[in-house]
């Protein structure tokens, strides 16, 4: 069949991670459906260059600052608009995008994770009611998303995936020689209430988190291994981190307790596919929980003992440990695969182009 439509994707974090992707050094879910969209034979894909435009490091940083508020930033927004001329769909992965409505005859879907906070209506607003608008359709990391941004175009529910190779739910390559809890990453992270609860049981608590979240004094059991503040992650490879999950009694995920953040949620499916029980904040937007779905147990923001009862609990009850993180498998195997994630992107595209 004759290639007669161009998707042109736009994810600027991914232009520099698909080598490492490709050898299997990166979790494949990142792609974003990027490699099924090339699959197709209805349409050729691109990735957009977004960096190959020259500004100057002042004038960027005013436009960024003054006119691109909430936007991925200029140079993308110029990338995409220019790519816009001579593709059928532009992909956002990176948000809605300012120049919207601009586009003339060209498709836009984006993806959105939360409704957007403090939005404003200015000329370039990513999302101004105008702007938003605009797109031919959002694509919605949770429920709550999707329901906000229905009030402006086609919105869609997908559920996040998580790489299956890589994070294959096997026994680790080296036992640990004592139990540990496992808890890493950077945003809306509430590490201090985690070691709070950590004094009061003897397992250790490893932590990978930014140096500035670091607090002052950590109890003996407590150790942080800092990461970078911005991607990539420099503090250990993928690789090292899968071992980690695998030798685990358990993944603690503390959240600062945004209800409309879909912080943690790339751990969590991580850890449920590693098969390891998982302790998180109680948040209000994902469409699944540890509690609920039977893989772990949720705590109360702010909540040290629950915490210290949760974390005894895991580590002393084998039995119960097993049963959580079993479920927790059979549920991104069953329902969070990025073959059924590829498939929703794919089918509703394809919806998209036929009206």
């Amino acid at each position: 069949m004759k290639k007669i439509k161009k998707v042109s994707v736009v994810h600027p974090y991914l232009e520099e991670r698909l080598k490492e992707i490709a050898v299997g050094d990166y979790p494949k879910h990142h792609l974003w459906g990027l490699d099924a969209l090339r699959e197709q034979d209805e349409w050729e894909t691109n990735l957009i260059d977004t960096q190959k435009l020259f500004l100057p490091s002042l004038l960027e940083k005013v436009l960024n600052r003054y006119f691109f508020k909430q936007s991925p930033g200029v140079k993308t927004e110029i990338a995409c608009w220019q790519a816009s001329k001579s593709s059928s769909l532009i992909y956002s992965v990176c948000g809605p995008l300012s120049l919207a409505r601009f586009y003339k005859k060209t498709k836009l879907i984006s993806w959105v994770f939360r409704k957007p906070i403090n939005p404003n209506n200015h000329f370039l607003a990513p999302y101004s009611a105008k702007n938003l608008a605009a797109h031919s359709a959002f694509f919605c990391l949770t429920p709550i998303a999707e329901k906000w941004f229905s009030k402006y175009s086609f919105s869609k529910f997908i559920p996040w995936s998580v790489d299956l190779d890589m994070f294959d739910g096997k026994p680790p390559i080296k036992e640990s020689k004592s139990q540990f809890f496992l808890a890493t990453g950077k945003t809306g992270r509430d590490f201090q209430t985690l070691i709070e609860g950590a004094k009061n049981i003897s397992v250790e608590i490893r932590i990978i988190g930014p140096k500035h979240q670091r607090p002052p004094h950590l109890p003996e059991n407590v150790k942080w291994l800092d990461s970078s503040s911005d991607p990539p992650d420099q503090a250990i490879n993928y690789h090292t981190l899968r071992e980690w999950y695998a030798q685990s009694v358990g993944v603690c995920i503390p959240l600062s307790g945004d209800a409309e953040d879909t912080c943690g949620y790339t751990n969590m499916l991580e850890a449920m596919a590693m098969g390891k029980p998982v302790i998180m904040t109680s948040t209000g937007c994902l469409h699944i929980n540890p509690k609920d779905h039977k893989f772990g147990i949720s705590v109360e923001k702010g909540n040290s003992s629950a915490w210290t009862n949760a974390m005894y609990q895991i580590a002393n009850n084998n039995e119960l440990s097993r049963t959580f993180g079993n479920n927790g498998r059979k549920i991104v195997m069953n329902e969070l695969s990025p073959s059924k994630f590829n498939q929703n992107i794919v089918s509703t595209i394809k919806d998209i182009f036929n009206g």
